[in-house]
């Protein structure tokens, strides 16, 4: 009875004087990075986010996208690889271990806003990399080469991909394929 007393009283101070190094050692810091037009790939990234334990960071295309103009020109400028112009990111990701990164399918391609962020911040090829892609019927597999093509400069890199179909956004279909993306990523 007495050493256990002495043990938790010892596990306590440890505690307060040493939190981050006891409990933070093995958790790896995760970053969702996406984006979204319709709300379909923010929807996953919260999920992510969720399953992760992660920071989330949204894209944000400059360029209008919506409406049947704006939507005329998001697949004219994805077929094209076209580069937009982002907001500036609120979260650093050189500050994260693992980097999950999402985008739409457009026309089987990544989005413009997605593109450019893997141009800009093309220094997160050294980080753990995971990607996630949506379309509502077919493409999502090319978008997601097209992605770890860009992110690893045409080398045969191959990073653990989530692609989804809007069949597959169901909770039990979604919350399953999740956990699968998850043990390739933290084992």
């Amino acid at each position: 009875m007495m050493m256990r007393l002495i043990f938790v009283k010892l596990f306590l101070l440890c505690v307060l004087f040493f939190p981050s190094e006891i409990f933070s050692q093995n958790t790896p810091q995760v970053l969702v990075v996406y984006y979204s037009r319709t709300g379909t790939t923010h929807m996953v990234a919260e999920k992510l986010a969720k399953k992760f334990n992660a920071d989330t960071e949204r894209l944000i295309d400059r360029r209008k996208r919506t409406g049947p103009v704006g939507f005329s020109r998001a697949g004219k400028d994805a077929l094209a690889g076209n580069l937009t112009e982002i907001e500036p990111l609120v979260l650093d990701p050189q500050n994260y271990d693992i980097i999950l990164i999402g985008t739409p399918s457009w026309f089987g391609n990544v989005t413009p806003a997605v593109r450019t962020f893997v141009t800009q911040y093309d220094d997160v090829s050294s980080k753990k990399i995971g990607l996630f892609g949506t379309t509502n019927k077919t493409g999502v597999e090319n978008a997601l080469v097209q992605l770890a093509e860009l992110i690893s400069d045409k080398q045969t890199i191959e990073y653990p991909t989530l692609p989804l179909q809007s069949r597959d956004l169901n909770e039990k279909v979604l919350n399953k394929k999740i956990d699968l993306f998850y043990k390739k990523l933290v084992p």
